[in-house]
């Protein structure tokens, strides 16, 4: 997985906001506002490159167990993909 290059994760009054720009704002229409670990899985997934990954990065950052990690990652990305903002490899 690689994060489409036209999103950027911007911090905007303390809020973490994944905003659109090149094309992608041309279709995308908004804003979102990603909490710590949503901005956590955003900032790993070029280095990770897979949920495996993802998942062994949030266990070792945070204090959660696996179930609720897997969950989360498997989550978040799919509905990234699924808006254009993560392609799979």
């Amino acid at each position: 997985m690689k994060t489409n290059k036209n999103f950027i994760l911007r911090n905007i009054a303390g809020e973490n906001i994944l905003v659109a720009t090149g094309e992608a704002a041309q279709n995308f229409n908004g804003m979102i506002t990603l909490n710590e670990v949503a901005s956590f899985i955003w900032n790993n997934v070029d280095e990770c490159g897979c949920v495996e990954n993802l998942i062994s990065s949030i266990l070792g950052e945070f204090d959660i167990d696996e179930e609720t990690a897997r969950r989360d990652v498997e989550g978040f990305t799919s509905e990234l993909i699924k808006m254009g903002m993560v392609v799979k490899n």
